[in-house]
């Protein structure tokens, strides 16, 4: 065989690297705009939540009964204001007793807490400390709201253990006690899921209550309610990677939602009809990751119609923290990958991919889309803005290193930016708001803070995109996981501040077992069968107490 020529080695070389180049300029012009359109839409999201921050429950009221004057003709049986009621489903494992009353004083701020929330403590049988939990909670709470109930989820054959499968068991045993057995017209029922250290704006339930009447009857069955999530509460108590990635997270998903053009997905603290949930077959006992994956159920069990609006409020999430900053670390790095194996539901959809056929092949790509670039182009942008100047002869020279560097710059500067006008939206809130017990101190200057989102590529790649690989390297060996909850030591735990530590941290507080304020029984799925629940009016054990 003759050599080839050193020409044509060298043409062949040449158009390697040409195609590598286009290639490379692709994803960096697609990176760059995507980076360049959330910044933008953050800053929008960002004055959407000032102008409903200056707005009390009383204007959402108001608001929400013009609506309905103007509607009441053409549907005489509008729902109203007043008609809304909120089932909040507090999923928690081994939470603390301090956590929990946390995110439940939260919700008792509300102003209509007593006449429309009605909150279910969804504990799991393998806690040992479920019972003592729930007792001093339940003494504490009882009478704040419409109905404070606690189930105990117990794990059946087929069930993987977290959050989808308890909420799947509270969601069933909440329905039947106010549908079945209190008679409640399902359809004024919203439920909302969040986690056990969730921090509520005080206007978020009336707004929500607005945005529920005020959508058409014909869509409000078909749609969820997503909050600005952030992780501000505790972003101070933790290591500074940890921080600058749950600031990057909390500033690019209010980007998101802020995108008229981004498909929503939901995700940490959500609301829905119970009507969809319903319809949907309630959320899948035997999957980890069930934000997304609720969503899809519903979607195709709609047909494609249902959709992800924005209630532009921030409700506030803790960062996960155990003792020491290695621990920490690698708990956020775990906390990572637990996310990332919802790429599974890449599978999901494919599986569902002829559904709608040719009418709703639009929505599947849509949905497919939104999957695939969380899970796998984001992951890859990094890679490939990292790489760039290194893969491709002459890069690093000319005007595109100086974009290339200038983007870098750029970012460092706009990052500091929103995250510094995103703490002052949350730090005006009231004292148990979004921002939790120290939203005060969120805005004092800090220059570590300021210099450490230099480190957002390494924060970005130690907690971002290696847990993306070890996630999908995971799944690619089996699709068995097991659920670990993320650590969260309680905030007056970590504080470095002198102020959190004057009184002690009370953890699952022992109250004596003559407690006689009200019943206490806990639902058993050894006594209801899903489809009981479903459909039928069994008599059940569910713990009831009433304001």
């Amino acid at each position: 065989m003759r050599p080839r020529s050193y020409a044509a080695t060298r043409g062949t070389t040449e158009r390697r690297q040409f195609a590598l180049k286009c290639v490379i300029e692709a994803w960096l012009l697609y990176s760059f705009s995507k980076y360049l359109l959330t910044g933008a839409t953050s800053m929008f999201g960002l004055s959407q939540l000032r102008q409903n921050d200056k707005r009390d429950a009383d204007w959402w009221e108001a608001e929400a009964a013009r609506v309905v004057e103007e509607r009441v003709d053409e549907d005489a049986a509008a729902l109203r204001f007043e008609d809304v009621i909120h089932l909040v489903v507090i999923p928690n494992y081994k939470e603390s007793t301090v956590t929990l009353r946390r995110t439940l004083t939260t919700l008792a701020e509300q102003r209509d807490a007593r006449r429309a929330l009605v909150v279910v403590l969804a504990m799991e049988a393998r806690d040992p400390s479920a019972l003592a939990t729930s007792r001093a909670l339940n003494a504490e709470f009882g009478t704040q709201f419409r109905n404070f109930h606690t189930t105990l989820h117990e794990l059946r054959p087929g069930e993987v253990a977290g959050k989808s499968s308890n909420e799947n068991w509270a969601v069933r045993c909440a329905k039947q006690q106010l549908v079945n057995v209190q008679g409640v017209d399902q359809s004024r029922i919203i439920v909302t899921v969040c986690d056990a250290d969730t921090y509520f704006h005080t206007s978020y339930f009336a707004a929500l209550t607005h945005a529920y009447v005020c959508e058409p009857p014909t869509t409000r069955s078909r749609r969820f309610w997503q909050a600005a999530t952030n992780f501000y509460p505790n972003s101070d108590e933790v290591p500074v990677l940890c921080s600058v990635r749950y600031a990057l997270l909390s500033v690019g998903f209010l980007g998101q939602l802020a995108n008229p053009i981004h498909y929503r997905l939901p995700f940490a603290v959500y609301s829905l009809a119970l009507d969809l949930a319903q319809e949907a077959g309630y959320w899948d006992p035997a999957v980890i990751p069930e934000d997304w994956h609720m969503f899809l159920r519903c979607f195709y069990a709609t047909g494609g119609a249902a959709r992800v609006k924005p209630v532009f409020f921030p409700v506030g999430c803790e960062c996960v923290t155990d003792a020491g900053a290695f621990r920490t670390v690698s708990a956020c790095y775990q906390q990572a990958v637990r996310w990332q194996w919802g790429a599974i539901d890449i599978g999901f959809i494919a599986v569902h991919s002829g559904d709608f056929g040719l009418s709703g092949a639009l929505q599947q790509i849509r949905v497919v889309l939104a999957a695939a670039e969380h899970h796998l182009y984001y992951p890859l942008m990094w890679i490939v803005l990292a790489a760039a100047p290194w893969l491709v002869d002459d890069w690093a020279t000319g005007w595109r290193f100086q974009l290339w560097a200038g983007f870098y710059v750029s970012n460092f500067l706009f990052l500091n930016l929103l995250d510094s006008e995103y703490r002052k939206i949350i730090a005006r809130g009231p004292k148990h708001g979004a921002g939790g017990p120290n939203a005060r101190r969120l805005t004092e200057f800090s220059l570590k803070r300021a210099i450490a989102f230099f480190a957002f590529p390494v924060a970005d790649l130690l907690l971002f995109v290696l847990p993306s690989l070890h996630a999908h390297a995971r799944m690619a060996l089996s699709t068995r996981f097991a659920y670990v909850v993320a650590p969260k030591l309680s905030i007056c735990c970590t504080s470095k501040h002198p102020a959190a530590h004057k009184a002690p941290c009370v953890d699952h507080i022992q109250l004596p077992k003559t407690i006689t304020k009200v019943p206490f029984a806990l639902a058993s799925p050894q006594s209801i069968s899903y489809d009981a629940l479903a459909v039928d009016d069994p008599t059940t054990d569910l713990h009831t107490s009433t304001a």
